[in-house]
């Protein structure tokens, strides 16, 4: 029989990423955060055709700035995936010394202490 799922559990799962985003962003803006969001690297050529950037594929979702801290945000849904190119940007990222961080609902919290340095806030 599986698992029942606790009350948080359920309630992390139907968090959209879109949702994740949005809240993220308004805690790092609310404490002097620049931010920066890069849509898809997909663009459109003419109507129903893409053309990808395979060099941007995979990039992460946000990059938060407020000197001296520069960090590199993937967000994702409470079970989903770093895909194959998100990994690579992160573990690129990590090597070249940078502040990496995958966000999911259950870390809403503790990453909104990293943006206001500790300071405890309602999310």
């Amino acid at each position: 029989m599986p698992k029942r799922l606790s009350d948080n559990e359920r309630a992390f799962r139907v968090v959209t990423e879109k949702q994740l985003q949005s809240r993220v962003i308004e805690v790092a803006r609310l404490y002097g955060w620049r931010v920066a969001h890069f849509h898809d690297s997909r663009r459109q050529v003419k109507p129903g055709v893409f053309v990808g950037d395979k060099d941007a594929s995979g990039f992460p979702d946000l990059v938060l700035v407020r000197a001296p801290d520069v960090l590199f945000v993937e967000l994702k849904r409470e079970l989903g995936k770093v895909s194959d190119g998100q990994q690579e940007w992160l573990d690129d990222l990590i090597a070249a010394g940078c502040e990496v961080h995958v966000v999911r609902p259950s870390d809403e919290r503790e990453f909104a202490r990293r943006l206001t340095r500790g300071r405890f806030i309602q999310v």
